[in-house]
């Protein structure tokens, strides 16, 4: 059964971002760590599911919002402004850093002002002697006035000439509290001096950006985690009086910092961290993509760690083979192919629209991100699955002798025989690893609701380690892709896909259905829902009496948001929520957890809905009718009720979420569950952006900010902040230009590998 695209979601306007903030100087403070006693409310969800909703030509006014870490977050647009390593390729703008000198403390008036020599009377005398009588005072004051004028002058020539030089070189990491101009930061014209050429730093529009919310001294000043992390994941440590939540902030702001304080700011800078990465040249035509990371203000240069690993198994083809491969493909059912000749797009499909909805749309939205830099491109072509879902799996002993030759600088024969009676999910993994462990030993009745026992509690640290399925075999069973399916391996195959799991051999693409970053949203606290809202309709997974369809991710999460007990007050069957962040007081979680039923933790945090009417599912065997009786089912929520949440939780539909960068942009905090990994993925921070939630949804009502519910000892504060930040980030980390600079790269990459001569196809300073 073809996949369909997730159902798109209206588009919510919002207004353009306002002018970058003032730079702010970092004050420490170790005040008590009090906060406003705001009753926290929810965000916005676009309606999901069902047809798409137009939405309004224009949006209520609306105050823009400013991150609290839109200074932390801009850092790397800073250091991007004068990343050019050669000023005459590119007009980058430049950052003049603003010198700022702070005492300390109080001084002694003894110190500073007595001494051996202080003598009132003699001061009086010396004061009344004339300097005409005195020539050995003016010629003190006469040499004093010459250094005075040495001092103006090298002051005068340090600002006209060597600091816009320096400048140009590249800025200095901005303090904790600034913020960069982002792409709102036009490079001026540049000043010529006999001999000399210098880029005159941009003048910024600064204002004044909040701090980043507090969290408790226990946990700033904390050398050893609280709770132990391993394979991606918090273990809750019952013992503790530290909430989690705390140690999951501070670590993703201080990862955050330390990968925006290490991105290159040089072309020179690049390649030497593409080589340590890497371990070989960057492409013909990097310097073309710094050139267009430079002039577009694209943050994070180095962070596209995703492209090398799809990239990489396919250097063990010859370039005839792949080739070969290539062509081969391009004429199979539902593909569409990018082919790029001198600079010139041409685009084919063999989808059928009428088939496939939106195949067409997705081949336009390729297009549109490529032509803008299809002049800077060697010829190739690109291949393209217009599924939703990934479609290539290798097995591991093929992946392993892969690598094996890469390592040797060998080639595969084109006549090496493959294993393809190989099935199951577990063979794309190292026997040893969990996933083999799992399937030997898979359980006969998987769970649809979780368990919430505190000593079965974790967090999700690492997001892209937690994705990875060969360490985390129990999300097969929970995700409706992956369950009940048995798929066989595969030859290595060079098809692009806009989705992927780490099983697959898919080059990973970057998805542009749904993007819209001109939406409009209210403020944080001018949202009275609190509860955390979800919408959409019933994709997933093919809902028939064949499938374990009940287990799917979209089925269960309603199932779990809207169960309720047969005895409310039965808490043996009920959840264990930890503690209000600020109701501990130094308790220990084990002591402040308490059990409640599951009808009463739904009415209180979860508005949770299906959409429409039932879709992918059997009507013959009655499952869309069961479907229809077993589920909440409510009308398509409006851009307005939508924009009265304050949280949301995104899910993966088919495939990937579309919907997780216009959510973003909302301004709503986004709690989100995926297996996928994206584009994206290596260039956003879980916890300082978002909050990840596990696919078993066993720490949703955990992670929520909402407090008790009498809603006391919450952090609407910190929720606030990851909001704002996470709205921040995708307008200013995934704006088409982001997107396009990924896909650049991605194809400098891949037109290495078609080249007959690859030797010739490196960069070389």
């Amino acid at each position: 059964m073809p996949s369909t695209p997730p159902q798109s979601p209206s588009s919510i306007l919002l207004p353009s971002p306002a002018t970058t903030p003032n730079r702010k100087r970092l004050t420490m403070s170790f005040r008590n760590n009090t906060y406003a006693n705001h009753s926290p409310t929810l965000a916005t969800v676009a309606s999901f599911g069902g047809s798409y909703l137009s939405s309004p030509t224009s949006s209520p006014t609306s105050s823009p919002l400013s991150s609290p870490t839109s200074a932390v977050d801009g850092r790397d647009r800073d250091q991007l402004v004068t990343h050019k390593r050669d000023p005459a390729k590119a007009a980058a703008a430049n950052r003049s850093a603003t010198l700022e000198n702070r005492w300390g403390g109080r001084r002694l008036s003894e110190v500073v002002e007595e001494g051996p020599y202080d003598d009132r009377e003699a001061k009086k005398k010396n004061a009344s002697i004339s300097v005409f009588t005195h020539p050995t005072i003016y010629l003190k004051r006469y040499r004093s006035r010459r250094y005075l004028l040495y001092f103006l002058g090298a002051l005068t020539l340090y600002y006209t000439l060597l600091r816009p030089l320096f400048s140009s070189f590249g800025p200095a990491t901005p303090p904790l509290g600034s913020s960069s101009a982002g792409s709102q930061a036009k490079a001026k014209p540049t000043a010529i001096i006999p001999n000399l050429t210098v880029k005159i730093p941009p003048l910024r529009a600064r204002a004044k950006v909040p701090d980043r919310a507090r969290l408790p001294q226990s946990v700033l000043f904390q050398d050893l985690p609280d709770h132990p992390i391993e394979r991606g994941m918090l273990k809750v440590n019952p013992a503790s009086q530290v909430h989690p939540i705390y140690q999951l902030i501070r670590d993703a702001r201080i990862a955050w910092d330390q990968k925006v304080a290490n991105q290159s700011k040089s072309l020179q800078d690049a390649v030497t961290e593409y080589e340590r990465r890497y371990h070989q040249l960057p492409p013909k035509g990097f310097d073309k993509w710094w050139d267009y990371v430079c002039e577009n203000n694209v943050p994070l240069p180095d962070e596209y760690d995703r492209i090398h690993h799809d990239i990489h198994p396919f250097r063990a083809l010859s370039s005839r083979e792949l080739r070969l491969r290539t062509e081969a493909i391009s004429i199979l059912d539902n593909m569409y192919t990018l082919r790029v000749r001198h600079g010139t797009v041409r685009t084919s499909s063999t989808c059928d629209p009428d088939v496939i909805i939106g195949a067409d749309e997705r081949l336009a939205g390729q297009t549109e991100l490529v032509r803008p830099i299809a002049q800077h491109l060697d010829d190739l072509t690109v291949v393209y699955s217009v599924h939703d879902t990934p479609t290539s799996i290798l097995s591991w002993e093929y992946r392993q002798e892969i690598l094996e030759r890469i390592e040797e600088e060998e080639l595969i024969e084109e006549d090496t025989e493959i294993d393809l009676t190989i099935q199951g999910w577990s063979a794309t993994c190292p026997p040893s690893s969990a996933l083999g462990q799992y399937e030997r030993h898979r359980p006969a009745v998987v769970s649809i609701t979780p368990s919430t026992a505190l000593d079965h509690k974790t967090f999700i640290s690492n997001h892209s380690s937690s994705m990875d399925l060969c360490d985390h075999p129990e999300h097969i069973a929970l995700h409706g892709f992956l369950s009940g399916r048995n798929p066989f391996v595969q030859p290595l195959t060079p098809v692009f896909s806009l989705a992927k799991t780490s099983l697959h051999s898919d080059i990973l693409g970057v998805p542009t259905e749904q993007w819209d970053n001109n939406i409009s949203t209210p403020h944080w606290y001018g949202r009275p829902e609190e509860k955390l809202l979800w919408r959409g309709s019933n994709t997933g997974t093919y809902y028939d009496s064949s499938t374990p369809w009940r287990t799917s991710h979209r089925a269960r999460l309603l199932r779990l948001a809207n169960q309720i007990s047969q005895d409310e007050e039965d808490e043996e069957w009920g959840i264990t929520l930890l503690p209000a962040p600020k109701l501990m007081r130094g308790e220990t979680l084990s002591r402040m957890a308490e059990v409640i039923p599951w009808g009463r933790a739904n009415r209180h945090y979860m508005d949770v809905a299906f959409t429409g009417l039932p879709i992918q599912c059997d009507d013959n065997d009655g499952t869309c009718y069961e479907l229809w009786e077993d589920f909440r089912w409510e009308e398509m929520i409006s851009h307005e009720d939508a924009t009265r949440y304050k949280y949301i939780v995104d899910v993966d539909g088919n495939a990937w979420s579309a919907r997780f960068q216009r959510l973003l942009t909302s301004g709503s905090l986004i709690f989100k569950s995926t297996i996928m990994p994206e584009w994206w993925t290596d260039r956003i921070q879980p916890w300082l952006h978002y909050v990840p939630v596990q696919i078993d949804y066993s720490d949703l009502y955990d992670a929520l900010f909402r407090g008790d519910r009498s809603s006391r000892g919450g952090e609407p504060e910190l929720a606030r902040e990851i909001a704002e930040s996470g709205r921040d980030w995708s307008l200013t980390h995934w704006r088409k230009e982001d997107m396009t600079a990924y896909v650049f790269r991605l194809y400098l990459e891949w037109a290495r590998l078609l080249a007959d001569r690859r030797e010739s196809m490196n960069f070389v300073i």
